[in-house]
């Protein structure tokens, strides 16, 4: 499988997925933290603060 066909994959099954299935992946991939937040591994401190103090969560 190509480059271009697994990013078709990849595409066609993000639309499928619903909120909290992408909460959870982002979860589960470490993207976000269990409250929603930015994760500081994937972020800068700055980002990550500025966030939490926004309150920007993504939970379901």
């Amino acid at each position: 499988m190509g480059i271009q066909e697994l990013t078709e994959k990849i595409k066609e099954s993000s639309k499928k997925r619903t909120h909290t299935e992408c909460v959870t992946l982002l979860k589960n991939a470490h993207i976000i933290d269990s409250e929603g937040y930015y994760s500081s591994s994937f972020f800068s401190s700055e980002t990550v603060e500025k966030d939490r103090k926004l309150k920007h969560s993504i939970n379901v």
